[in-house]
């Protein structure tokens, strides 16, 4: 089980490596070796997909397919996302 402030801690971690990436977006695999080098070693693929949902659904994050594999999804942080980031000092 994780604790509230591990996953403040992780989806920081998240939305900040989207936000190094925002001109082009990450896919799935991009946003696990990010998380991975931020130090998270124990997570599977469908907490990322969760938190990935939950900040679509808070409209920080938009889910844009490849435009050459519409199977392979990408995500980009939105403004919104950002400004979150950038409120909270990241």
């Amino acid at each position: 089980m994780i604790s509230n402030a591990q996953l403040e801690l992780f989806r920081d971690a998240l939305l900040r490596s989207l936000k190094a990436a925002r001109s082009i977006g990450l896919g799935l695999p991009a946003i696990e070796l990010a998380l991975m080098t931020s130090g998270f070693r124990h997570f599977t693929r469908a907490e990322v997909e969760d938190e990935l949902q939950y900040f679509v659904d808070a409209k920080f994050v938009v889910e844009v397919p490849k435009s050459h594999s519409f199977g392979n999804k990408l995500w980009r942080i939105t403004k919104d996302g950002i400004d979150d980031l950038e409120k909270r000092g990241f």
